[in-house]
């Protein structure tokens, strides 16, 4: 947040002080070079050249501990200089010497403020307001420190509407810190609105920069807590190896023409409910059907339903996620899925996110097997541990690395296998409507069994990579290019392959 901003006139009227509060501190004629120290110490500090400012000041403290005006200037060179832990006894010392320096008192509550000092810089301000120092300034720097406090926005919110009356001049100033405490209060419609007075009123001002940020955040808050959200996708694929055809020609295939377009439909919406700010439970749904143009045998629907459950803490969220998909081709059942697990997130800085999840799955593969050593019905068992990176401004960019394991149990001891996953991959934001996302995944499976069709140890490594870049046409409605890569090494022949997926369609979102 921007802090206090202090002008030269205020500089002048200080520099006078300190000459008056000097002449009652002990300064004779004796002491006129001493003085002119201290006029060039004070020169020289509003001049911002505070490194030379301060040791000529520390000089002086040294000489005369007991000056209020010495320590005064000693404390403000520091802090200008953001050094808060050596200016703070400066300070302190100003504020309590005497003749005391009463916008020392002033000084030393904003800079507890910038340290966090809550406790503190309550204490001084009841100074303040119990001696009439500077009575705007003082409310306007108690309704800022109610507000880092963060227990009582209402308090805060009365202490800068008296800040204004006091002083008209804080009234923008005011206005946006106000908007921190209607986001405080949950009233992030009325955030927005006094956010967007503030650019009005002053379009190329520092503040309206940051009001523009706040506005943009608060809009991402919206969407991300409203109850009901979805979106819906269109889009045309050509595929060139839908049968998963072998890169081995010895190998006898039934098919001769292995590529084929199609179209894809995804539908997808969930509904949130939170009636506090500790729990909270997701319900959502998911819909993809994916039609052959040529190759009708291969026609996909696949329907997911979901619920979260979860607690929230300040920096971390812990969720139990249930689901449940069911997988249809050329519209017969297929698979059936019943998954369970837990999923945690920790913030552990403002833009690094670690994640860790486990989950169980249940599948239900319903085509009868040709042999029971293809019976592909199993329990799985997944583990994964991921790290996220925010970025840029609006924090809209995201950087991850992520390793799982799994264990598939299956009834055929051809499938049963465990593996080992590594996914990498960002999401970078171009100006305010375009969007690259690009994914790679290397996941290697090592099957426990000889595979009784081919008498031969099996083990897979299966390389993806997914790049999509996305261009949004209007708002909440973008044209989404995307090319898939799928290299699988298979020990065993046939069921080695390669695949290119080229994608264009349109999403909107509701």
């Amino acid at each position: 947040m921007p802090g206090i901003k202090r002008g030269g006139i205020r500089a002048f009227f200080a520099a006078v002080l300190v000459f008056f509060i000097a002449g009652s501190s002990g300064y004779g004629a004796d002491q006129v070079q001493e003085k002119e120290r201290l006029d060039k110490a004070i020169a020289l500090y509003q001049h911002q050249n505070y490194e030379e400012a301060l040791v000529i000041l520390m000089q002086l403290r040294d000489t005369y501990p007991e000056s209020p005006a010495i320590a005064y200037y000693t404390g403000l060179t520091y802090k200008q200089m953001q050094d808060f832990a050596s200016a703070r006894p400066h300070l302190e010392a100003a504020a309590t010497l005497k003749p005391p320096v009463n916008t020392a008192i002033i000084e030393l509550v904003d800079l507890l403020y910038q340290m966090d000092e809550v406790d503190e810089a309550k204490k001084w301000i009841e100074r303040a307001e119990q001696e009439g120092i500077a009575p705007a300034q003082t409310t306007f720097l108690k309704g800022l420190v109610l507000l880092k406090e963060q227990k009582d926005p209402e308090k805060a919110v009365r202490a800068f509407d008296e800040a204004v009356r006091l002083d008209n001049s804080l009234a923008q100033t005011v206005k946006y810190y106000k908007a921190f405490a209607y986001v405080q209060l949950k009233k992030l419609g009325e955030a927005k609105k006094v956010f967007k007075e503030v650019v009005l009123e002053n379009p190329s001002g520092d503040l309206a920069t940051y009001a523009n940020e706040y506005m943009d955040a608060i809009s991402r808050q919206e969407e991300a807590t409203k109850p009901f959200r979805g979106s819906a996708t269109a889009s045309l694929q050509y595929d060139d190896n839908v049968v998963l055809k072998p890169l081995d020609d010895t190998i006898e295939s039934n098919t001769s023409d292995k590529g084929d377009w199609r179209h894809v439909y995804t539908v997808q919406g969930e509904y949130n409910v939170k009636p506090n700010d500790r729990i909270g439970l997701k319900m959502g749904g998911s819909y993809y059907y994916a039609k052959e143009f040529e190759l009708g045998f291969y026609d996909t629907m696949s329907t997911d339903i979901s619920a979260q459950p979860a607690v929230y803490f300040e920096n971390a969220m812990l969720a139990a996620p249930m689901h449940y998909n069911n997988v249809r081709i050329n519209d017969k059942r297929y698979l059936d899925l019943v998954g369970i697990g837990s999923l945690n997130n920790f913030m552990v800085t403002k833009n690094d996110m670690l994640q860790a999840s486990f989950t169980h799955n249940r599948k239900y593969f319903t085509w009868p097997p040709v042999r029971d050593d293809d019976n592909r019905d199993s329990f799985e068992y997944a583990w994964s541990a991921g790290w996220y990176r925010f970025f840029f401004k609006n924090r809209d960019g995201i950087v991850f690395c992520r390793y799982a394991m799994n264990y598939e149990d299956a009834k055929g001891n051809n499938w049963t296998y465990f593996g080992n996953r590594v996914t990498a991959g960002t999401v970078i934001p171009f100006a305010k409507i375009f969007k690259l996302n690009v994914v790679t995944d290397y996941f290697h499976q090592e099957y426990k069994k000889i595979n009784s069709a081919y008498d031969k140890e099996r083990h897979d490594d299966v390389l993806t990579v997914s790049s999509l870049f996305a261009i949004e046409i209007f708002k909440d409605c973008e044209v989404q290019l995307q090319y898939v890569f799928v290299d699988d090494l298979s020990s065993i022949g046939v069921y080695k392959y390669t695949r290119n997926i080229f994608s264009t369609g349109i999403q909107y979102k509701f």
